[in-house]
C-alpha cells in the first residue's frame, strides 16, 4: 500500500473546538486515505497561524524531519484543504518545493494537484486567494478591535498590573476588572509617586519589593517605569497611537484621577536621576542634603580604608572646587546637624499659632480653588462653543487639507476637554481634611530630633524635607551655615528667638490678641 502522512493545522485555540478543528480535519484526511487505499503512517497536528515561515510550525518542521529520516519512502502528504499548506503565496510555493524535494507528493480531498501549466496556474490562484482571505480577515479583526477601543474598551490581551480580564462576561463585552491585592498596592504607588512620598523610582522599587508584589521574584526598575507610564490607563482613560485612537474615557474602573496621572507624567518627563540609590544609604543620611560651602553643590560620602580599618567621610567631589576631596568625618558633620535639630523645640503656643497661620493660608488656597473651578467651567463652555463652530465649518468645507486641520483641532479640544472634566470632578472627590493633616505634620515637627534618632533612612529623609526649606551648606571650619527652616518653624523654632521678641507676621499685628483653635486667646509675644 502507498504510505501517507496526514498534516492538520488550525490557527487558533477556538478552532480546535469548532467543526473545522484538528479532529475533523484528521477524520476527513483518513476517509480520503481509505478511499485511495493509502496507509496512514503518522499524523502531524499544528496549532499555528498560516502566515510566515512554515519551518516555524512545530508539527510541519517535525514532518519534514520525519521524511528526511526515511528517504527511501515516497510519501503522499494529505491535507484537509489547500489553505492548510500555507495562507501565503510565497510560503505555499516554498513548502510545495520542500515536499517535492523529499520525493513526496501532496493531495487533498477538494483539490487536484497537477504539474500541467494550467494546474500550476490554478494552484497559484488558489494560494493567492487564501492569502487575500487571510489579509482581509486580519483587516476586519483590527477594524473591529479599533472600533471597540474607540468606544472605550481595552481590546489587547496584555493588561497593566492590578487589572485582569473578566472571565464571567463574553470576550466581546469584556471589561478589565481590578485584581486584589495588587490594585491596592499599585494605587498606593501611583499616588505616592505623584505626591512625593516616593521621591525616585528606586523608592517605588523598594516599596514593591517590601510588599512582595511579585512574590519571591525581584522587582526591576523597568517594571516600575512601565507601571508609572501606564498611569493614563489607571486613571480610567485609554489611548492607542498605533491605531490612531486618541485619548478617551474608558469603560473600566479607574484607580487614580487624571490630576494624579498628570503629576506622574510631569515627574517622569523631568531630569532622570540614575544614581539616586546611593542617597538612600542608611550609613550617610545627609548625603545629597549637605552642600559644599565653596561650590554650593551636594557633597558625597563614602567609607575610606585606613591602617586601622574603614572610616566614614563626607566630601566634595566637584571638579575645580577649592574644597574638592577635603573630607569631613561622618561623626563630626552629623553631630553638628543633630545640634541644630536639638534647638528646634517649638512650644505648644507656637504650634497653635503656626496652625492658625496655616489655616489662614489654607482658606486663601480654597478661595483660589473655587476661582479655578469657575475658570474651568468657563473654559469648558468655550471649548464646547468652538467644537460646534468647527463642526459646522467641516460640513461646509470641500478641501481635504482644510478638513484635516479642523479634525486635528477638534481632537486636541476633545483631549483638553477630558482633562478639564476630570479636574472638575477631582475638586469634589478629593477635599483633604486640613485638621488631620495639620495634626500629623505638627506632631512630627514638635520634636524632629526624636524622629531623626529613632527613624530609619526614609524617616530621616522626611525630617530633612519637612524641617528645612533648603539644603544646608557646611564649612569645615565653622560648621553649618544659617539654616532656612520650613514655614511653620522659620520664625518660632529657636528658643533664643522666643524670649521677649515681638513676632510680626503678615496679617497679625505685634502684641495683638489671636484666637487659637482651643477657643483661648494669647498675645503673639515669645
Amino acid at each position: 500500500m502507498q504510505k501517507s502522512l496526514i498534516y492538520c493545522r488550525v490557527s487558533s485555540e477556538r478552532q480546535k473546538n469548532e467543526g473545522h478543528g484538528l479532529d475533523s480535519q484528521e477524520h476527513r484526511c483518513r476517509e480520503y486515505a481509505s478511499q485511495k487505499s493509502f496507509e496512514v503512517e503518522k499524523v502531524f497536528r499544528d496549532s499555528f497561524t498560516g502566515g510566515g515561515d512554515f519551518l516555524k510550525r512545530p508539527a510541519m518542521s517535525e514532518m519534514l524531519d520525519y521524511m528526511d529520516s526515511k528517504p527511501y519512502n515516497q510519501y503522499v502528504i494529505i491535507f484537509d484543504d489547500i489553505k492548510r499548506l500555507a495562507r501565503d503565496t510565497e510560503q505555499h510555493l516554498k513548502l510545495k518545493g520542500a515536499i517535492k524535494l523529499r520525493g513526496a507528493t501532496v493531495e487533498c480531498p477538494n483539490f487536484v494537484f497537477t504539474d500541467s501549466p494550467e494546474g500550476k496556474y490554478v494552484e497559484t490562484i488558489m494560494a493567492a486567494g487564501a492569502e487575500l482571505e487571510r489579509e482581509q480577515n486580519r483587516r476586519q479583526v483590527l477594524q473591529k478591535m479599533k472600533a471597540r477601543m474607540e468606544m472605550g474598551y481595552w481590546c489587547l490581551p496584555a493588561l497593566p498590573p492590578a487589572y485582569k480580564h473578566n472571565k464571567n462576561t463574553p470576550t466581546s463585552n469584556s471589561i478589565p476588572v481590578l485584581r486584589e491585592p495588587e490594585a491596592g498596592i499599585v494605587k498606593e504607588v501611583l499616588e505616592g509617586f505623584a505626591s512625593g512620598r516616593f521621591i525616585e523610582q528606586v523608592d517605588v522599587q523598594n516599596f514593591l519589593q517590601s510588599k512582595r508584589f511579585k512574590g519571591d521574584k525581584p522587582i526591576y526598575l523597568e517594571q516600575v517605569k512601565r507601571i508609572l507610564k501606564d498611569s493614563l490607563f489607571y486613571a480610567g482613560y485609554i489611548e492607542y497611537k498605533p491605531w490612531e485612537v486618541s485619548i478617551r474615557k474608558a469603560q473600566h474602573e479607574p484607580l487614580i484621577d487624571m490630576a494624579t496621572h498628570e503629576r506622574i507624567q510631569e515627574k517622569l518627563s523631568g531630569k532622570v536621576t540614575t544614581h539616586t540609590k546611593q542617597f538612600l544609604n542608611p550609613d550617610f543620611p545627609l548625603r545629597g542634603f549637605c552642600l559644599c560651602v565653596a561650590c554650593k553643590l551636594p557633597m558625597t560620602a563614602s567609607w575610606s580604608t585606613g591602617r586601622n580599618g574603614k572610616f566614614p567621610y563626607y566630601r566634595c567631589k566637584t571638579r575645580g572646587c577649592i574644597e574638592r576631596n577635603k573630607s569631613v568625618s561622618k561623626k563630626r558633620i552629623e553631630a553638628d546637624f543633630v545640634s541644630i535639630l536639638a534647638k528646634i523645640k517649638p512650644s505648644e503656643q507656637v504650634i497653635n499659632l503656626s496652625k492658625a497661620i496655616v489655616r489662614d493660608v489654607w482658606s486663601k488656597k480654597e478661595h483660589g480653588v473655587l476661582l479655578r473651578r469657575k475658570g474651568i467651567e468657563t473654559e469648558l463652555s468655550q471649548i464646547a462653543t468652538e467644537q460646534r463652530r468647527l463642526l459646522e465649518r467641516i460640513t461646509r468645507a470641500s478641501d481635504d487639507k482644510v478638513i484635516a486641520v479642523y479634525e486635528t483641532r477638534i481632537g486636541k479640544l476633545t483631549e483638553h476637554e477630558l482633562v478639564l472634566k476630570e479636574s472638575l470632578m477631582s475638586f469634589n472627590k478629593h477635599r483633604p481634611n486640613i485638621e488631620t493633616a495639620l495634626d500629623i505634620v505638627f506632631d512630627f515637627l514638635k520634636n524632629p530630633l526624636v524622629q531623626w534618632e529613632k527613624g530609619d533612612i526614609h524617616r530621616k529623609k522626611l525630617v530633612l524635607k519637612l524641617v528645612f526649606e533648603q539644603k544646608l551648606a557646611y564649612n569645615r571650619k565653622s560648621g553649618f551655615e544659617t539654616a532656612i527652616l520650613s514655614l511653620p518653624l522659620r520664625i518660632f523654632a529657636l528658643p533664643e528667638a522666643q524670649k521677649g521678641v515681638l513676632v510680626e507676621m503678615p496679617g497679625i499685628e505685634p502684641g495683638c490678641n489671636r484666637n487659637l483653635p482651643n477657643g483661648s486667646t494669647t498675645i503673639a509675644r515669645f
